[in-house]
């Protein structure tokens, strides 16, 4: 698998550094925020790679947003060699908190597990999922990390649900707002060739097919099978709608 770190999204820190005091508050250590899909996608999503949320596809995420480089680190490691085999990773999970299971730390492979949690001072995890207004089928998604045990973080989390849950709307929106571009599922899992990427936005620019395969060495059919495929993934009937979809979710700033 790639051994290239998921980015971190370019962020005013300020906004992690607030985030991290309210979470703590709450018994939560770390945490890393991004936007996912629902595990089913509608058979009509155009975007295949958007359907499969398997560890090594959450691996070529480009972007997110991290409380710290550890916890980055400890994705990474995660994804690779565990996630495949923790059966809470695959756990369906519902708007709100979602607290994990504690993981099967019996065997090689469950005791290398309790030696990274360790390392990383993590006793339980979930998630808290929020809904956004970019994409019905799309979440933000809030993981969370505690040194608590799963009991005393979950009394904790609920008996402040409604707070916290007001609260992380709120950072969900301001993260939303300065990084859609790089953490919408569109981009940030590479659905979109740089090509096509290129005929869109300089479709969106007002360029003629003309003036776009000039720019891109490309011939006039090749700009319009592209314009053409980005409307059968946008489900646009035009290319004012495809640009305006494109806006919507947040591939076009």
């Amino acid at each position: 698998m790639t051994s290239i770190y998921t980015k971190p999204c370019d962020i005013d820190p300020e906004h992690i550094r607030l985030a991290c005091e309210f979470l703590a508050e709450q018994g939560v250590s770390e945490f890393f925020y991004g936007i996912t899909t629902k595990a089913l996608m509608p058979v009509t999503n155009e975007f295949k790679k958007l359907r499969r949320r398997m560890p090594k596809e959450m691996l070529k995420a480009r972007y997110g947003i991290y409380s710290s480089d550890s916890i980055r680190t400890f994705r990474q490691r995660y994804l690779q060699h565990f996630a495949s085999g923790d059966e809470a990773y695959f756990d369906k999970n519902s708007p709100g908190p979602n607290i994990w299971r504690a993981p099967d730390y019996s065997g090689g492979k469950g005791e290398q597990f309790k030696r990274l949690m360790d390392e990383y001072g993590i006793v339980s995890r979930g998630l808290w999922l929020l809904p956004i207004k970019y994409n019905p089928d799309w979440f933000a998604v809030f993981v969370f990390f505690s040194p608590l045990d799963r009991k005393t973080l979950s009394l904790k989390l609920n008996d402040n649900r409604e707070q916290i849950d007001y609260q992380l709307k709120l950072y969900s929106s301001l993260f939303n707002e300065q990084c859609i571009a790089q953490l919408n599922p569109i981009s940030n899992f590479n659905c979109l060739s740089s090509k096509a990427i290129q005929v869109l936005e300089l479709t969106a620019q007002g360029y003629s097919s003309e003036e776009i395969g000039e720019t891109l060495v490309m011939t006039k059919s090749g700009v319009h099978y592209h314009q053409n495929r980005l409307k059968e993934l946008f489900n646009a009937k035009n290319q004012a709608q495809l640009v305006s979809s494109a806006h919507t979710l947040g591939v076009l700033e």
